[in-house]
């Protein structure tokens, strides 16, 4: 489903701006806060993770994304907290988001979790007037130009709005089932001046399904499944991914059910740097009708692992007691007490 270019319609000098679809992610698999706000600190460890995503190579104008995020837990009070920072770009549109997440995080019995999480912050919407052309208006090589059109801006005009998202996650043993709300509330964003618009931000629906298998100490398989729908929209993507002894996966992914909504078969691999950090890479084979237009996308995934609790399994501070640290200086005769020496430095008899 992910992306349909925005499209601007022109209608009593105000642009009318339709949002894009959420950004796009093949490896979702490996960066499920990315889509959840409640999977923040599940991994029980600091976690940070990076992503560069460059969407049908080749097509002018095609969407780039950046995003970047940290979560971890807080077993204090069963709670986890994240911040992810998102750029999307597409032609002459771009918008940039931040939020900060907070969840709850309930156990029930040993094997099951129940997460509930919200996320807040800010987007910004920016439309850059140089990159866009109209049919009178002049270009030069040199970069000078001129629209010749009243309603096109010939700079950057931006509109800013807060941002809200709900998610759930619940686990029970290697089963995990997520649904989110990405965002559940943003107002309409508005911009005066040359080339005034009015952007809705769509609301997207984002459901999660992921079982892991052992087959072995050393092998396991995990497929899943993603759900993302706008109500008017849905676009299902089928993956699997083969973890061996836990430093080299690999995968694949379908993109594209219902048929309507076919867009790529995906393969993927990453391996495991060191203890702390893997490094993973996709690679979108299209099968859209814009697949004569592009040579596919491109992701690569950076993912920094503390690999160990937070705030747990920390050693007491260590309080020497003399009278329980006792050091023999004497013998043994009969009929006579042992003499010792404390590490104070006095000197006892033990009867």
């Amino acid at each position: 489903m992910k992306k349909l270019l925005t499209p601007i319609l022109l209608c009593s000098g105000l642009f009318a701006l339709q949002a894009q679809q959420a950004p796009q992610y093949s490896m979702y698999q490996l960066n499920p806060y990315a889509y959840n706000p409640a999977c923040a600190g599940l991994e029980n460890t600091l976690v940070a993770t990076g992503v560069y995503r460059q969407q049908w190579s080749g097509l002018r104008g095609a969407p780039e994304t950046r995003h970047i995020n940290v979560h971890l837990p807080l077993y204090m009070i069963r709670s986890g907290v994240g911040f992810r920072v998102e750029n999307d770009v597409i032609g002459a549109h771009q918008t940039t988001q931040g939020v900060l997440t907070y969840n709850l995080q309930w156990e029930f019995g040993r094997n099951n979790r129940l997460s509930i999480g919200a996320s807040a912050g800010y987007l910004q919407y920016l439309l850059d007037g140089a990159k866009l052309r109209a049919p009178e208006g002049s270009y030069e090589p040199s970069g000078v130009f001129l629209h010749n059109d009243p309603l096109l801006p010939e700079g950057k005009i931006t509109a800013g709005t807060v941002v809200a998202e709900v998610g759930i996650h619940f686990q029970r043993n290697n089963l995990a089932i997520g649904v989110a709300t990405q965002p559940v509330f943003a107002p309409v964003l508005e911009s005066s001046g040359a080339g005034t618009f009015r952007l809705k931000p769509v609301r997207h629906f984002l459901g999660t399904v992921s079982y892991q298998i052992d087959l072995g100490r050393n092998l396991s398989i995990k497929p899943s499944f993603l759900l993302k729908s706008d109500i008017t929209l849905t676009q299902v993507e089928l993956s699997n991914i083969i973890r061996w002894r836990e430093n080299t996966f690999a995968g694949i992914s379908y993109r594209g059910m219902p048929s309507s909504s076919q867009d790529a078969f995906i393969i993927l691999g990453g391996v495991r740097l060191n203890e702390k950090i893997s490094l993973a890479y996709s690679f979108d084979i299209p099968l859209s009708a814009l697949a004569v237009t592009n040579r596919g996308s491109h992701e690569l995934l950076l993912r920094y692992e503390l690999n160990r609790p937070i705030g747990v399994g920390k050693l007491p501070p260590v309080i020497y007691n003399p009278r329980f640290f006792k050091i023999t200086v004497g013998l043994w005769y009969p009929a006579m007490p042992k003499k010792t020496q404390d590490v104070e430095g006095r000197t006892t008899r033990l009867l």
